[in-house]
């Protein structure tokens, strides 16, 4: 259990410690041109709230969907899911939504580095998609530790019932491989940097993912508020999301070796066509999925 806390306050702390190193290394570098960039904030916010949802509806569709394949009948709603019936392997799949995600994830990166120097806004949507698919999964599995009546929780040790040693294992796991998926999104982010945005400058890039990274990231969870209510408490998870992701995302910028970059149209404008889709995924969210929908046995 110690050391499970310990290497999950390091999650939290690290970003911390890097901000002052970045102070101290950065604080005599000149700031040249350009810094501010609204248009990529609110793009990127907007792709990251779509991402989000994206990533949240296929979490519960799974779990509906593997409880529906036990002969249950699973109801699937904007932000939960429940069902009727009992299975000796339902608390299994309670692990197949994280599962999902992860893999979605995992394809999504995947499908990134084929169209890696694409210019197209929708790549970042991609990148976000990946981001919250690795993300909202993979500390699941810290998060089944302390409490195992989490979904994954119950897989793991209600169903698998897997060792304490085993379980703090994975748990450290889980916890440093959020740290290093965020790292490595930074450099992913900052590949889509305008041309003025001088990446071999460490304030530049600190500049850069303060914009598309944790301007967009707070300003997407507020758009996320009406996808998530009812209940109110609904709405902290995606701020909880972002404050062991981003953070790292932002601090780890000023110490990476500078990246190419492959401007992308997120920067030249802000974009109709984001906007349209996270309407009508809102319509969607709140029209069809909040009475819920049924999967009959």
């Amino acid at each position: 259990m110690i050391l499970v806390r310990v290497f999950f306050s390091l999650l939290i702390v690290g970003p911390l410690v890097l901000g002052v190193i970045n102070f101290v290394q950065n604080r005599t570098i000149e700031l040249p041109g350009k810094t501010k960039n609204y248009t990529v904030l609110i793009n990127s916010a907007i792709l990251y709230a779509i991402a989000y949802n994206v990533i949240f509806f296929i979490q519960e569709l799974f779990l509906v969907l593997g409880k529906n394949s036990l002969g249950l009948t699973a109801y699937l709603y904007h932000n939960n899911h429940s069902w009727d019936g009992v299975h000796a392997m339902t608390a299994l799949m309670q692990g197949l939504g994280a599962l999902a995600i992860f893999v979605t994830g995992l394809l999504c990166l995947g499908w990134f580095f084929l169209i890696r120097s694409s210019t197209s806004l929708w790549k970042v949507l991609l990148l976000w998609l990946a981001f919250q698919g690795l993300i909202q999964s993979i500390p699941q599995v810290v998060i089944g530790y302390f409490d195992p009546n989490t979904d994954v929780g119950q897989a793991l040790v209600g169903y698998l019932n897997i060792t304490e040693n085993l379980l703090v294992a994975l748990s450290v796991v889980s916890i440093v491989a959020t740290a290093l998926v965020s790292i490595g999104f930074s450099r992913l982010l900052l590949e889509t940097a305008p041309t003025f945005v001088e990446l071999d400058n460490a304030k530049m890039r600190l500049a850069y993912i303060r914009f598309i990274a944790v301007g967009a990231g707070l300003l997407g969870c507020v758009l996320l508020i009406p996808f998530r209510i009812l209940p109110v408490s609904q709405i902290v998870g995606p701020f909880i999301l972002f404050a062991f992701s981003v953070p790292w995302i932002w601090s780890i910028a000023g110490i990476l070796a500078p990246t190419n970059s492959y401007p992308n149209d997120i920067n030249d404008k802000i974009r109709w066509e984001p906007v349209l889709l996270l309407v009508l995924l809102l319509i969607v969210f709140r029209a069809v999925l909040a009475p819920g929908v049924t999967f009959t046995a």
